[in-house]
């Protein structure tokens, strides 16, 4: 029973921390390391990294796999790169092996199957503390993701987050800027400038715009935006003098959980603003073009023939 009761605040720093626990956690809690491996072994907790543990139960996601080697590295480690761009939302994918950033001061141990760099530019507001493990900011994990990413990359991450509100590009650039010898701040420095250059948020926006304006249709510039209550809504494209958008869907658009229920509020809001709007990829932009060109006429007729009836 005293047993118990002197592990209890282990599992509740466990779930704090997102699954993980460090050994050297579990002996400042006043366990004795004779009585820690016994334990573990006998309870079948899972040894990811060196000098961690997660309890039985917990699933080993990419955001448990992350702390867990930010745990094994140490205190000063901070999840960064794509690793902490996926944590943020800003990109759905893990990479292969969690990326961690640590000052260049600190010696951190060789961990397998974890990448971890020293860098001499972290400053203090580069990362933050999130239920005991540190995550780099938006920026700082751009700046560290660019070092072994191309331009292409680096510009779908860029525009995929900032459709999604999460990533300013203005502040990546400041940041990048703030470290002139870091490694791929050009290329990172690049991608801003395509992404930043233009109102529009991809390319495949800018390929539905020219497309249109071919075609005659009256398009604002720039896009309107649409004010609903709590928030202002920024389609991607807008008909002049109707209440008619179109939405344009990049790859990343609808891959996690967290940005189909974002869309999905976006769509009702539109939808009680009186907004009709379309959606197009670049499947649609490829195979059926006609086909969305067709749906378009088709709501500016709806709405203008609905705004002539008294």
């Amino acid at each position: 029973m005293v047993a118990e009761r002197r592990w209890r605040p282990i599992f509740d720093l466990a779930e704090a921390q997102g699954g993980p626990v460090a050994v050297r956690q579990i002996v400042a809690h006043g366990i004795p390391r004779s009585s820690i491996q016994g334990r573990l072994a006998g309870e079948g907790w899972r040894r990811p990294f060196r000098g961690v543990a997660i309890p039985p139960g917990v699933p080993v996601d990419p955001w448990c796999q992350a702390r867990a080697a930010a745990l094994a590295v140490g205190a000063h480690a901070a999840i960064t790169a794509q690793t902490a761009l996926l944590l943020h939302g800003v990109v759905d994918q893990p990479p292969l092996r969690p990326q961690l950033v640590v000052p260049i001061e600190h010696r951190s141990p060789s961990i397998s199957n974890v990448q971890v760099t020293r860098s001499s530019t972290l400053f203090v507001d580069d990362t933050r503390l999130d239920h005991g493990v540190r995550v780099a900011s938006v920026p700082r994990a751009f700046l560290d993701a660019a070092a072994r990413s191309g331009t292409d990359r680096l510009r779908t991450w860029l525009v995929d987050g900032r459709q999604r509100r999460i990533v300013n590009p203005g502040e990546v650039v400041a940041r990048a800027r703030a470290s002139p010898r870091a490694c791929g701040r050009g290329r990172l420095l690049e991608a801003c400038r395509q992404v930043d250059g233009s109102a529009a948020d991809s390319a495949l926006v800018v390929e539905v715009e020219r497309r249109l304006r071919s075609l005659g249709f009256d398009l604002d510039v720039p896009a309107r935006t649409v004010e609903v209550p709590g928030r202002v809504l920024h389609p991607d494209l807008t008909i002049r003098g109707l209440p008619v958008a179109i939405e344009v869907d990049g790859f990343g658009a609808h891959a996690s959980r967290r940005g189909l229920d974002l869309d999905q509020r976006k769509h009702n809001a539109y939808a009680l603003a009186g907004w009709v709007v379309l959606r197009i990829g670049w499947d649609r932009l490829r195979e059926d073009w006609d086909g969305f060109v067709a749906e378009l006429r088709h709501a500016i007729r709806a709405v203008a023939t609905h705004r002539s009836k008294p």
